[in-house]
């Protein structure tokens, strides 16, 4: 456990800048368009990035520093040119440039393994309550959503129908572990 909260420690370290979402762009069409791969996205900060990943079919956050994006694995070997979509005005819309990590509430679950930052999903709560929930066990990949859908995950993660297993749920901030 102290691994993943010393990685949580350093993401509190320096703000987020954009999240952003690698894809490709396809000029097959009328017009080149943007097609994102959900499977990975990205905080982007001033020196570094937080790589989210979910490996296919896994249900689990990956979560690590890197020092820049790659392209995705399933694009090796094909044509099409690699590119990264700001999603940051979906989740940051506000008038800063760049947003501190005040909170992370995430949960674990079978298959979880904190000390490699493998958790099962997250939300991150930014300056002004701006909040990122990072779900993995989303079909195409992870799912970005806003305020209220960690409550909304979590609640479903709590009934007979919930295919998680046992949930224990976790709450980060840079000044105490609760």
């Amino acid at each position: 456990m102290e691994e993943i909260e010393a990685l949580f420690a350093s993401l509190a370290e320096a703000p987020v800048c954009d999240i952003q979402v690698p894809g490709f762009i396809d000029r097959d069409g009328a017009y080149p368009r943007f097609v994102p791969m959900a499977d990975t996205a990205y905080l982007v900060r001033d020196s570094d990035f937080v790589r989210m990943e979910v490996l296919h079919s896994d249900d689990q956050l990956n979560v690590q520093l890197v020092k820049a994006p790659g392209a995705p694995k399933a694009l090796e070997g094909e044509d099409e040119e690699f590119a990264m979509s700001s999603y940051g005005e979906l989740f940051l819309g506000d008038d800063y440039s760049s947003f501190r990590i005040t909170k992370i509430r995430y949960a674990l679950s079978n298959g979880s393994d904190p000390s490699a930052g493998r958790i099962r999903c997250a939300e991150l709560e930014f300056e002004n309550s701006l909040r990122l929930f990072a779900d993995p066990g989303y079909f195409f990949g992870i799912r970005l959503q806003g305020a209220g859908a960690y409550e909304r995950w979590l609640n479903f993660s709590r009934t007979a129908e919930s295919p998680f297993g046992p949930i224990q749920e976790f709450i980060w901030s840079p000044r105490s572990t609760e």
